[in-house]
């Protein structure tokens, strides 16, 4: 039976129901109680889901008692619901909690038996259903656990995450982007395009990608399944982003309201803009990496680092690289970006680290530079990509069966979840095929091939949960579930008697 694992105690109302002996109820409803609690079918409610039973169950689970479920089909078109009490299903495939929308239950528990609540937006409210009006709230979910799980890796897994799901930023602001990505209407049922597709839609529900209880329960997963740590994919600009209207708010609720986020280690992306070089824009760029590092490298210590020399060297994200080369150079070669480089690695040294590490996509050729000098500054120089490797229009399963990634010391192996764009999404790429199986074996070939060809043991991984651009990422969804996830654990992990490895030490 699935329980919610952090109950109240119930011996004062078992008390209490012992001395009424089962009497009515406000509402006429009769408190049936037992060892699981307060039985909805023995309440009233409806377990083969030919009558709706809104009003019904959120009166029962407005008392704050545990509620107990029988298998059967329960109709339910509420917006919220009070779980506070708890929830126990007797069997966990045996009962299905859904509305009027979808055969598919709104009510969830994970595969380790803890409840998540009622899943945000399973109306699919937006604009066009409330008469223009802003839906508020819809959805209940409850706070997971604080994961403490110990867990030894063959390599690191780093995942890129990229958020544009709901967040206040795309909602209060008029003109920052389609509203559309704010209520995923894009992937309800009976869209307009590609049409609802179950893998694109998460177990936690059309969620609030802002929101602290999904970003932590989002954490959770991704600290028990194996993953060591995200690469936050953004702008680099971090001013001002305590204000929910900010494009990074939902970063800034990853370190301030996400007590699993503790438990991974971090990758910030840095300013990379594509301009043209003026006093104003290197100003700008150079007041944003010191602003980026403020908030989060020298505050916050569970950034990714590399090992050198018996020192730290953190680990930064750019995503253009060439860009830098604009800004500091104005696209004629990139002595002024190296000098950029040895002086934010400045920072880091006089803070103890040995410098900083840089994972760079769309980098300088080699032939520009001599990356190998910037180590003496404190600068270690890393290429890596983000999604490249799976959007050339081959399937999936041709991409992983032909996967053969850098043999560089200096490159780090990169993975995809998925890369097929689903309607709107200006992309358009083309993989089709993925599934866990596919998944979990490129995986395996990423991880042998960093353990064969003696490179630093990371992996990166595209995606967490960028849901339209390339479709299913590490969050569990409505149709694979925990699949993705699984393919982490399997082909990472490694058993808990296994002799800690060396840290990853940069020695070319």
């Amino acid at each position: 039976m699935r329980t919610v694992r952090f109950l109240p105690t119930v011996l004062a109302w078992g008390a209490l129901v012992a001395a009424l002996g089962g009497c009515l109820r406000p509402g006429g409803m009769t408190r049936a109680t037992g060892p699981q609690g307060l039985n909805v079918v023995e309440m009233g409610a409806d377990p083969t889901g030919a009558k709706d039973c809104t009003r019904l169950l959120q009166e029962i689970h407005a008392r704050q008692q545990r509620v107990y479920y029988p298998n059967g089909t329960y109709r339910f078109n509420g917006k919220t619901l009070d779980l506070s009490g708890g929830v126990q299903f007797e069997t966990p495939t045996g009962v299905t909690v859904r509305n009027d929308t979808s055969p598919r239950s709104i009510l969830q528990f994970d595969d380790a038996g803890n409840l998540m609540g009622l899943q945000q937006n399973h109306l699919e409210l937006n604009e066009a259903k409330l008469g223009g009006a802003l839906p508020t709230e819809c959805g209940s979910l409850v706070r997971p656990p604080v994961s403490r799980r110990e867990i030894r890796r063959k390599v690191d897994l780093l995942a890129h995450w990229y958020n544009d799901f709901g967040l206040e930023a795309r909602r209060a602001r008029p003109g920052s982007g389609w509203i559309g990505w704010y209520y995923w209407t894009w992937n309800f049922h009976g869209a307009d395009g590609d049409g609802y597709d179950p893998a694109r839609h998460p177990l936690l529900g059309f969620y609030r990608g802002d929101d602290p209880v999904v970003l932590d329960w989002q954490c959770y997963w991704l600290r028990e399944y194996g993953v060591a740590g995200v690469i936050l994919t953004g702008d680099g600009n971090l001013e001002g982003w305590e204000a929910p209207t900010h494009e990074a708010h939902w970063a800034y609720q990853l370190f301030t309201n996400t007590p699993n986020f503790q438990g991974l280690r971090y990758v910030m992306t840095a300013s990379t803009p594509y301009a043209a070089s003026t006093p104003e824009v290197m100003a700008r760029v150079e007041r944003q990496w010191r602003d980026l590092l403020a908030r989060t490298y020298f505050v916050h210590l569970n950034s990714y680092s590399i090992r050198r020399g018996g020192k730290e060297y953190p680990l930064i994200f750019l995503y253009e690289e060439a860009g830098l080369g604009g800004v500091f150079d104005n696209y004629n070669g990139c002595a002024g970006t190296l000098a950029f480089y040895r002086r934010m690695a400045g920072l880091f040294r006089e803070r103890g680290f040995g410098g900083m590490a840089l994972l760079c996509r769309h980098g300088f050729p080699e032939q520009q530079a001599d990356f190998a000098a910037l180590e003496a500054d404190g600068v270690i120089r890393l290429s890596g990509s983000y999604a490249e490797s799976h959007s050339t229009g081959a399937t999936y399963g041709e991409q992983v069966a032909n996967y053969a990634p850098p043999t560089d010391p200096r490159s780090i192996v990169n993975t995809v979840t998925a890369a097929h764009s689903h309607t709107p999404h200006p992309s358009k790429w083309l993989c089709p095929g993925h599934r866990p199986e596919l998944f979990r074996e490129e995986l395996r070939k990423a991880v042998a091939h960093v353990q064969t060809h003696d490179m630093l043991r990371i992996v990166t991984c595209y995606n967490v949960a960028e849901w339209a651009e390339g479709g299913p990422g590490l969050q569990p969804n409505m149709q694979d579930r925990f699949g993705y996830l699984d393919a982490v654990k399997a082909a990472v992990v490694l058993p808990p008697d296994t002799p800690p490895r060396e840290r990853n030490v940069f020695r070319p």
